[in-house]
């Protein structure tokens, strides 16, 4: 949630556009693709919470990643390293200052 809410706050208009995209009736993903990727560096350059999940958690997403790659991308079978980097993402995040 909190991931969310600070993606829609610091990439407004990457997030709207990608998101309209993908609300078409019949969306393509291949047809969105330009919109995913500027969402993507907008997210891994501005999004604070998501630079500080990064930092915490890189060796959690390494092994995530890692997982998908050898089971070419069958999620089913990497859901202990999806448990870890998020227990991991949350715990970084929980803790948020007041603005």
């Amino acid at each position: 949630q909190i991931l969310l809410e600070d993606i829609a706050r610091y990439c407004p208009q990457q997030f709207l556009s990608f998101h309209q995209c993908m609300a078409l009736p019949q969306p393509d993903p291949e047809h969105c693709l330009n919109q995913q990727i500027e969402l993507t560096k907008c997210i891994k350059t501005v999004v604070p919470s998501f630079q500080k999940i990064q930092a915490t958690c890189s060796g959690k997403l390494q092994a995530y990643e890692a997982c998908l790659r050898m089971y070419k991308s069958d999620t089913r079978r990497c859901t202990n390293e999806l448990e870890g980097l998020r227990s991991c993402a949350f715990g970084s995040i929980q803790k948020r200052p007041i603005e």
